[in-house]
């Protein structure tokens, strides 16, 4: 390992100035050259933010009067100096935090290297400098067990200039995508239809391109951003190509840095050409010789064909990737080089650290859970966007009737600062990001615990404040108020797109608490009935999904969650989803498992007895768990049980019945496994007392009475499901007692025929005995004369 040594440099100055980060990096630089990768990693890390730090600090936000302050400044003793922290000690200390973090993370650092004109720029020219780049793994799926896990860092080489495109230069090429869309999206009144859909088109295909460059760019080292896998069928074949690397890496003598890149990059090989296999091989992270790196290469194109040869899934099936992102870097959409992936932003490991700690109890297995109960929602507050008053009133009032609204009226300072202290949720839909109702030193006064929707144009932008000052931006405010999640627009979008992506992030996310939408899917909502004010399925889809649209996803993301997917757990309709019964014979000696999807917000009901068991041994053990281990419910040796469980997330989860306590005894066992959503659903309408079909055109007035009919099938449905589930568990009881039955049976019978032979064989023995004392000569006889 490296050796950490006392820096060249001085120390660096405590002022809060832009400078720290170019001194941090410049520190992280010469580290490097002298092959010191601690200390560069350490000060590469610390220059994200440098300053704000110590705006954001713990001190800054609870100091509320400048007197105060003042006086805390004359009376501090300015000759006692604290003795500065050894590297050694921050390096450590920097550790400790990643190995404190959620196992299911992956956390990865994106940012640029110094570059001698940074104090010669301003943050323009900053942003479009060709600069190298360093990829910083402080947490991930780590294939080296029982070695201590240590940041793993990777420099990255200049992007290469493409004179075919646009934008030669790929850091211009990312920081034109803002004024792009900008451009693009503010049509004027003379343009015509067809030329605004050209600008869409044209800033569409830039974004395309870009990413299309970055991923490129990244070549092998785009794997680093698949998080750890959640499927157990990922997680078998992961082990399987990690145990064969560390074979290989042993025989051939490559060490546990070596080992740890290769085995992040080949657990999805099949995301990767030859020509990235390759460039891996002979990366000099690795620093193979050529007879190496051509068995390293001819191992993971193997692995490739044999492992990956019928490997359909394109959806990645993973945990969170934090991202923390250098601010020079924060235009690019880094997360559409896997755009299935879940991925959070952060803009420097400190504001994760702090946010995770101050969020700690609330995030159970790798997600941040939250109820939502208390929902405010602030709508066109600036009171010039009537189309999307209209259109947020109707979307709101039909799928969240429970949700306090504030229409076309600004929100007092105060009343904000209250709602963001007592909600669990909070959206705010209009201009800018809402900081102008808000002041930010207010804001940081604040301890906030609810989830921040911000759909407004550049709501999560970052903006240059002048020569050597870091950037800002309003979700700094909220994440040092310990906001645990900033979900906010990157570039500019027309106010029809930001109510239809509100509308579909909010639907996805927060069950609809009117019964009548609990069924639907709000991803198939028409764009084009929204726009003119009304909710109605797409049937025929007008525009491409949100999944084919890069220009509209890449302008959203979340900039500081401790989540990626929001599990928001509210009461909804009956909704059946899964109904299993088995009858299974468990051998003596086995455990036989079961494996189940379940979504956030259903309810797992398992119900099961043993029915037979030989000799009258009806017992088995029982557990449900997570596919990870994690055990939920544990029965040892018992008849029968029922267990219910709340879901908190999606995923997979295992139902295992032990009899590994027998020896020689099978175990039947009958059990019922039911996954749905929790509540009854009496009136599916949800307005029984009020007359829906007034003012109805003959057309809806049929779709009405359809819907009707179809919602009345639905409840004979359920009821003859329920009744039917009756009767099998009256059919189990029924076969539990029967074989009861028959082996207690068979043991009279038993039992009887044993002491039919004793009763026998005792009377053959009496006539025997009594015979011989009549017997002068017989050995009985003289027996008994001689006692």
């Amino acid at each position: 390992m490296d050796q950490l040594t006392v820096d060249k440099l001085s120390d660096p100055s405590t002022e809060n100035t832009g400078l720290l980060s170019l001194e941090y990096k410049l520190r992280a630089t010469v580290a490097l050259d002298e092959g010191n990768t601690r200390s560069a990693i350490l000060y590469q890390t610390k220059s994200l933010g440098a300053s704000k730090q110590q705006k954001y600090s713990q001190t800054s936000r609870q100091c509320n009067d400048l007197e105060e302050l003042v006086q805390k400044v004359i009376n501090a003793d300015t000759n006692k100096k604290q003795s500065p922290t050894t590297l050694s000690n921050d390096y450590d200390d920097l550790c400790k935090r990643c190995n404190e973090l959620p196992s299911e993370w992956t956390v990865i650092q994106i940012a640029k290297e110094y570059t001698p004109l940074a104090t010669s720029l301003v943050h323009e020219e900053l942003l479009t400098e060709s600069t190298p780049v360093w990829l910083t793994v402080f947490r991930c799926s780590d294939p080296c067990e029982g070695a201590p896990f240590e940041p793993i860092l990777i420099p990255l080489d200049v992007p290469v200039s493409k004179e075919d495109e646009k934008f030669p230069n790929f850091f211009e090429h990312i920081t034109s995508i803002p004024v792009a869309t900008r451009n693009g999206i503010g049509a004027t009144t003379e343009a015509t239809s067809e030329s605004q859909a050209e600008r869409l088109e044209a800033v569409e295909q830039l974004i395309s391109s870009a990413v299309q460059r970055t991923i490129e760019w990244l070549g092998p080292w785009s794997n680093l951003f698949v998080g750890k896998f959640r499927s157990p069928a990922d997680q078998k074949l992961e082990s399987e190509i990690y145990n064969q690397i560390e074979e290989f890496c042993v025989h051939n003598r490559i060490g546990r840095k070596g080992q740890r890149i290769v085995s992040l990059v080949a657990r999805r090989l099949d995301l990767l050409d030859e020509f990235q296999l390759f460039e891996l091989c002979a990366c000099e992270q690795l620093d193979l010789d050529d007879a190496k790196v051509e068995a390293l290469y001819t191992l993971l194109v193997n692995l490739r064909q044999t492992k990956f040869k019928e490997r359909k899934e394109e959806r990645l099936n993973c945990y969170p990737v934090m991202l923390i992102v250098d601010e020079l870097l924060d235009g690019m959409p880094w997360e559409m080089v896997h755009p299935s992936g879940e991925f959070c932003r952060f803009a420097n490991f400190s504001s994760l650290s702090e946010l995770y700690r101050a969020h700690a109890k609330r995030i159970k297995n790798g997600y941040f859970t939250l109820s939502a109960k208390q929902c405010f929602t602030i709508i066109n507050p600036d009171k010039d966007l009537e189309k999307m008053s209209a259109r947020l009133q109707m979307f709101y009032k039909e799928l969240y009737p429970n949700f306090e609204l504030l229409v076309d009226e600004p929100p007092k300072e105060s009343e904000f600062a209250e709602v963001l202290n007592t909600s669990d949720v909070v959206i705010y839909n209009g201009h800018g990001s809402g900081l102008q109702f808000m002041n930010g030193e207010t804001l940081l006064q604040r301890d906030i615990n609810c989830v921040t929707f911000l759909f407004g144009c550049d709501s999560v932008r970052l903006y240059s404040n002048g020569l050597f000052t870091d950037m800002t931006g309003t979700h700094m405010y909220y994440n040092a108020a310990h906001c645990p999640t900033v979900v906010g627009a990157l570039w500019v979008l027309t106010d029809l797109f930001t109510d239809f992506y509100s509308m579909l992030l909010v639907g996805s996310w927060i069950p609809s608490t009117n019964p009548a939408y609990a069924n639907k899917d709000i991803s198939s909502c028409d764009m084009l009935a929204f726009k003119a004010g009304k909710l109605a399925d797409q049937h025929q889809a007008h525009l491409p999904s949100c999944s084919t649209r890069p220009c509209a996803l890449a302008s959203w993301w979340w900039s500081y969650p401790l989540l990626s997917l929001l599990l928001l757990q509210l009461p909804s309709s009956n909704v059946f989803a899964l109904q299993k019964e088995m009858t299974i014979s468990v051998a003596p000696r086995n455990v036989d498992c079961f494996y189940e999807s379940a979504k956030a917000g259903q309810t797992i009901d398992i119900e099961y007895q043993v029915i037979d068991g030989g000799h009258g041994d009806l017992d088995i053990s029982f557990e449900l768990a997570e596919v990870t281990g994690r055990t939920i419910f544990a029965d040892y040796k018992k008849s029968d049980n029922i267990h219910r469980f709340p879901v908190p997330y999606d995923g997979e989860y295992k139902f295992c019945f032990d009899n590994g306590f027998s020896r020689t005894n099978s175990k039947t066992v009958f059990f019922e496994l039911i996954i749905e959503r929790e509540g009854e659903q009496e009136d599916p309408a949800g307005w029984s007392d009020i007359d829906l079909l007034e003012g109805l055109t003959p057309e809806e007035f049929y779709d009405m009475k359809v819907q009707d009919m179809e919602d009345a099938i639905k409840r004979v449905r359920n009821n003859l499901t329920k009744a039917r589930q009756l009767q099998d568990v009256l059919r189990s009881h029924e076969a539990r007692d029967r074989n009861v039955a028959e082996e207690n049976y068979f043991k009279v019978n038993v039992w009887s025929f044993f002491q039919i032979l004793v009763m026998v064989a005792v009377g053959t023995l009496q006539v025997v005995m009594v015979k011989s004392l009549f017997d002068v000569d017989s050995r009985a006889y003289k027996l008994l004369t001689k006692l």
